[in-house]
């Protein structure tokens, strides 16, 4: 009995030290530089221009869809995920990987810095 509490508590206390050891280390994305008023209204014309209005919404570019999820308000969206998505589809989504790399990073910081 002994040894199963003295176990116990040696892995509480490897619990204890390695979650704050974990998170000192962990990386999250890197806050991205602000885009610019040109870039921004570039990002909006790309996300109007190739549909994305018609399934989601965005007050920013007077998006209201329904069928897909509303980044305004969805503190969870990072640029990583919106350009992984964009590029290769999820779920009902499909790809826009054919508008080449340049556009879809455009795109996905515009969603992120523009949602409210």
């Amino acid at each position: 009995m002994k040894t199963a509490m003295k176990l116990s508590l040696g892995a509480f206390a490897l619990a204890m030290f390695a979650v704050p050891a974990a998170s000192a280390f962990a990386s999250d994305e890197e806050p991205a530089a602000a885009l610019t008023a040109e870039q921004v209204t570039k990002g909006r014309q790309l996300f109007n221009d190739n549909g994305c209005n018609a399934c989601h919404t965005l007050a920013d570019a007077d998006a209201a869809g329904t069928v897909g999820p509303s980044f305004d308000g969805d503190t969870s969206l990072d640029k990583g995920h919106a350009v992984q998505v964009i590029t290769n589809g999820q779920g009902p989504m499909p790809s826009f990987g054919w508008l080449g790399e340049e556009d879809i990073d455009l795109i996905a910081a515009y969603v992120v810095q523009v949602k409210k």
